[in-house]
């Protein structure tokens, strides 16, 4: 199976109690990258309480060795919380409570893996990586956590493609 990090994502906020996504109440969004936050921005009115989004840009690193090719997309999940933005507290308190819930998503992730589920098995377990984030989308604070998952790809030129 192959991985497929929105609908993955997607199934991670509807299922964590923090985030508890639902078609009604949206506490999930998607980012073709995290510097363009966009679907989040757009929908900023319905954001509440904590979020996830997840951030596919689409970068990958190339790597070959011993006559193979190798792929590693990166991903990213920010979990973040609503602060109130005259107090300054509440965003080291969104960040403590998002990366405990970051961690979570860790958990889950390489719990799918071992199990074989939902692409997860390519996850590459010493790729995480939490860092705090924030603001966003005005007076969001929390954590994004980044990974990379690997397989192998084959490199045989595509007659199609080329004139």
């Amino acid at each position: 199976m192959k991985y497929n990090h929105f609908q993955y994502c997607e199934s991670l906020a509807r299922r964590l109690k923090a985030i508890a996504h639902t078609d009604d109440d949206c506490h999930f969004f998607r980012a073709t990258e995290q510097s363009s936050l966009s679907e989040l921005e757009e929908n900023i009115n319905a954001a509440h309480g904590m979020i996830l989004v997840a951030i596919d840009g689409k970068f990958s690193q190339l790597d070959y060795n011993a006559d193979s090719l190798v792929e590693k997309p990166m991903y990213g999940i920010v979990v973040a919380m609503q602060t109130d933005r005259t107090n300054v507290e509440t965003s080291f308190h969104a960040q403590e409570e998002s990366k405990s819930v970051a961690m979570q998503i860790v958990s889950r992730m390489l719990c799918d893996a071992r199990d074989y589920r939902h692409g997860c098995e390519f996850i590459e377990n010493n790729s995480f990586v939490i860092e705090g984030f924030g603001p966003i989308a005005g007076y969001f604070y929390g954590v994004l956590l980044s990974f990379t998952l690997a397989s192998g790809i084959e490199y045989k030129v595509n007659s199609d493609m080329w004139l």
